[in-house]
């Protein structure tokens, strides 16, 4: 069965989304939020291709992709790297934040 591995990182940015879903919608829409961002990544997980490339200079970041949140979280991404059994999630970032600066910078911590 795929799996979804979920860096640190990618947990914590869950958390940070899910939060500012509470704060600035409701529990609900954020505990929806949650459960678009896992249905995502579950499919994922079965068709680990399915993202776009992400094209970088930054070695350590070869061969990751990213994917929209389904469900009408679009504007969030998930980076991930895929994986013979899965995928291993990074990030979870929304779409707006400058990602051309955020993938030079410090994206793995």
């Amino acid at each position: 069965m795929a799996q979804v591995r979920k860096r640190e990182s990618a947990k914590n940015d869950l958390i940070a989304q899910w939060v500012w879903y509470a704060e600035n919608a409701d529990v609900e829409t954020a505990d929806r939020f949650l459960a678009a961002a896992d249905a995502t990544a579950t499919m994922l997980a079965g068709q680990p291709e399915s993202g776009h490339r992400i094209f970088v200079v930054k070695t350590e970041l070869h061969g990751m992709r990213r994917f929209p949140v389904t469900d009408g979280f679009e504007s969030m991404l998930l980076f991930y790297f895929p994986l013979q059994d899965g995928i291993d999630l990074v990030r979870v970032v929304h779409g707006n934040r400058a990602l051309q600066r955020l993938l030079t910078e410090g994206f793995l911590s």
